[in-house]
């Protein structure tokens, strides 16, 4: 592979005219949606995992290294020009720092490119592909993963809140497959209002309502209007009933995508006036108001632009562009555990290694014994 620059710009990448035997006027297109079917509890062993929160410190506690490759590879089926793929790659959050970063390209030029607040792409672009070549882009990182607690509860929040602008403006509207409007959303943000006036209460109602009357189902995303209507769904239609309740509240509210799972946040302001986004595990952990595993964030936000297709997506999706014979493409990803440098060479890196599948999915890969409290696809 040839190493290239970790490059951030505005834009897409420019695609120049495919050379070759003949030209097809028509592009192809192809796009490819990772599944979230995360339904069954997760236990946790109170260590890597925690039972519950610590009593001694507040914070974004207990730091894990993780190494992480994210990335497209493809096989040419027969001459194909104005070659264009996308995948989503993790961006930085307070619990999610990255060290270091690079994009590893062969036969492509390739970008790491911010799609807007908590949420990027890697961007792969080429002139053409042969029969029996293969490109390939990989975004190469090393992160730092925290556990999240700081000590939320009501009493830092008032119950008469004032919503920035920006967040107004990106977290209570309507998102694909999340309709804040909805009849039975607005019944039960009505009862939920008619009970509790403070929004910390009205948030802690809505995520014990979906806890007693969503049944756990796997399957592909139904949206929050069957849900409501079926009462059944897996963690994603979960976390996005509680994000259309939160906003027919007028509480901002966002979805977390993490390999094979989602959960929320909703947005209170502070007695000092300083934002806080507050996470709420509405399946598989039973946590609120803090999160007590190491997870790799894909995204936060379920309003996203996606530039080259130009269409607005709850979780950003895999993409394939192309002219001609289509490619093989495999979307690539690997999230490896890294014990402390300090720790010794025997020393525990810990659970949660994974691997992409095919189909989107994280499948655990490591060898941990720990590995069987995580959620698998």
């Amino acid at each position: 592979m040839q190493r290239r620059d970790w490059l951030i710009g505005a834009g897409s990448l420019a695609v120049g005219s495919y050379v070759g035997s003949r030209w097809w006027d028509r592009r192809q297109s192809a796009d490819f949606r990772a599944p979230t079917h995360s339904v069954v509890p997760v236990v946790g062993d109170g260590k890597w995992i925690w039972n519950q929160p610590p009593t001694d410190q507040t914070g974004y506690l207990e730091p894990r290294s993780f190494e992480v490759s994210i990335g497209l590879e493809l096989q040419g089926k027969g001459d194909a020009g104005r070659i264009q793929a996308t995948t989503p790659v993790p961006t930085e959050f307070p619990e999610q720092k990255i060290e270091s970063a690079e994009v590893l390209t062969e036969g492509c030029e390739a970008r790491i490119q911010p799609l807007a607040p908590g949420a990027a792409q890697l961007e792969m672009a080429a002139p053409g592909i042969a029969k029996g070549q293969i490109i390939r882009a990989v975004a190469k990182l090393k992160l730092t993963l925290t556990k999240q607690y700081l000590a939320f509860d009501k009493e830092q929040f008032p119950a008469r809140q004032t919503v920035p602008a920006d967040v107004r403006k990106g977290y209570l509207q309507d998102s694909p497959g999340i309709q804040t409007s909805n009849e039975k959303v607005r019944k039960l943000a009505q009862e939920i209002a008619a009970k509790q006036t403070h929004p910390w209460d009205q948030a802690e109602a809505i995520s014990k309502w979906i806890r007693q009357n969503i049944q756990p189902q796997i399957g592909a995303y139904t949206g929050v209007a069957t849900a409501m209507e079926k009462r059944r769904g897996d963690c994603e239609e979960m976390a996005a009933v509680f994000v259309a309740v939160c906003r027919s509240l007028q509480i901002p509210a966002r979805l977390v995508w993490v390999p094979n799972h989602n959960w929320a946040e909703f947005y209170l302001t502070s007695e000092k006036g300083e934002g806080h986004w507050i996470p709420v595990h509405t399946a598989c952990y039973g946590w609120f108001g803090w999160t007590g595993a190491h997870e790799l964030v894909l995204q936060k936000g379920d309003r996203i632009v996606h530039p080259q297709k130009r269409v607005t997506q709850r979780l950003v999706e895999d993409w394939l562009q192309w002219q001609g014979a289509r490619p093989d493409v495999r979307f690539v990803g690997e999230l490896k555990p890294v014990a402390a440098p300090t720790s010794g060479s025997d020393a525990d890196a810990g659970p949660g290694a994974r691997r992409k599948e095919k189909n989107g999915a994280w499948k655990l890969t490591g060898e941990h014994p720990l590995d069987r409290y995580l959620r698998n696809a």
